[in-house]
């Protein structure tokens, strides 16, 4: 193998990465504005739901903790 195709090897692979990508963007059925806008409604309301359940979970352990905390050696 010659320095030359030593030194554009890299780039040919780098360029049918690049091919093969560009290829596959192309197949993507991409939603459409309003179906993206419900898909985000949905996640941020399931977001919501999981931080408001995590939260009082927390809130009620940390209460826990405190009420049978002892004090003292």
């Amino acid at each position: 193998m010659g320095l030359a195709t030593k030194l554009a090897s890299p780039f040919r692979s780098l360029s049918q990465f690049v091919t093969e990508a560009w290829f596959e963007l192309k197949r993507v059925v991409w939603p459409t504005r309003e179906e993206a806008q419900s898909f985000t409604a949905v996640v941020i309301i399931a977001v919501t739901i999981v931080a408001i359940w995590v939260g009082s979970l927390d809130a009620i352990c940390a209460y826990l903790v405190s009420a049978f905390k002892v004090y003292g050696p």
